[in-house]
């Protein structure tokens, strides 16, 4: 799938005010926890400070003023909103609609929630320019998850990894038809039970049940309302199957290695992304290639790549690729011929 003329033009990423030190975590021995920190080499995570009320909607709302302001773009001027997020403000409505109230952002527009996780902020990408075009000229879309409301404290698997995060990003129509991406899509749904949480939904509606601790397969307590992960399955799909599709999306559109600059990947695991770098042959450039900041903020979820770009600053660059992958089972990369664009990354 090959869209044109749709240019990304501001990426803003950030994280919520609440620094945590994983090394703090009384819920674990100093030697669990230090075993932990250092196979992940995640030390601190950031989490929405509930205490003082911040909620993903808030993170929203700062990215997009940031963004809306530093571009300097006439709010009137924005044809739509997309919000990808697996945590909304509410059941409905959806938090889009909130964000084009906040933003101050005409009425004349479109806006809508996608739910997705760690593949995101592609699938959010391609949403987004896929309504591009000399009409509807100008998009925002927001990718984030408040993912620490699944993950229960004293299930070791996901306890000192993830971080709650969100991201704004600027797309507006260009002439200029270098503006090429190409999108490739997987979706393993037999895999799903590697990433699920049981109880919440339609099928398993919320119970007193469902905060009943139990003990999982790979001996971790959780409760059925939090997050389950198959940690060594999930592992062996990011190392095998996600560097195959990446190679095969490569060959498949006669994209070059060699000839990409940059290689923007989600964070999950940083043994897994050194893993996915050994098999693209690029660990020896791995550093100026494929940044990895996991060790700095730990897995934002969809919020990753986002975040993760926002760290560079002013880009200027030919043949980027980007992937996500993970939760249901899905991945989707991009291949972006010329990305050209300023990035910041706030904290709240």
């Amino acid at each position: 799938m090959v869209i044109t003329n749709a240019k990304i033009s501001y990426i803003c990423g950030i994280l919520p005010s609440h620094k945590i030190n994983n090394y703090d975590n009384e819920l674990f021995s100093d030697r669990v926890k230090s075993r932990i920190i250092k196979s992940s080499g995640v030390e601190n995570r950031y989490i929405l400070n509930r205490e003082n009320g911040e909620s993903i909607l808030d993170l929203f709302i700062k990215a997009g003023q940031h963004v809306i302001d530093v571009l300097s773009w006439d709010r009137n001027s924005i044809k739509g909103i997309i919000v990808v997020s697996q945590t909304h403000e509410y059941r409905f409505p959806v938090t889009a609609a909130l964000l084009q109230n906040k933003l101050g952002i005409h009425n004349n527009c479109f806006a809508y929630d996608i739910v997705m996780g760690c593949s995101g902020y592609t699938y959010g990408l391609f949403s987004a320019m896929s309504h591009i075009n000399s009409t509807h000229d100008r998009v925002l879309l927001f990718v984030g998850d408040a993912i620490n409301d699944f993950v229960y404290p004293k299930n070791k698997s996901v306890a000192f990894l993830f971080s709650d995060g969100a991201s704004c990003t600027a797309l507006e129509y260009s002439e200029d038809k270098n503006y090429k991406n190409t999108f490739a899509f997987e979706t393993f749904g037999d895999k799903s039970q590697l990433i699920i949480a049981q109880d919440g939904g339609n099928k398993n509606p919320i119970s007193l049940s469902s905060f009943e601790e139990f003990v999982d397969d790979d001996g971790n307590i959780n409760i059925a309302a939090c997050m389950e992960m198959k940690g060594i399955e999930l592992f062996d799909f990011m190392c095998n199957t996600v560097p195959d599709s990446i190679l095969n999306f490569m060959k498949n559109n006669n994209f070059n290695i060699t000839d990409t600059e940059k290689f923007f990947l989600h964070q999950a695991n940083v043994f897994a992304l050194k893993e996915i770098a050994r098999k693209l042959n690029i660990t020896d450039k791995m550093e100026e290639l494929m940044p990895i900041n996991i060790h700095k903020y730990g897995n934002t979820s969809c919020a990753s790549i986002p975040i993760l770009i926002s760290e560079q600053g002013e880009i200027k660059s030919e043949n980027v690729l980007l992937s996500g992958f993970g939760v249901g089972i899905s991945i989707c990369s991009l291949y972006i011929a010329k990305l050209e664009c300023s990035t910041k990354l706030l904290f709240y």
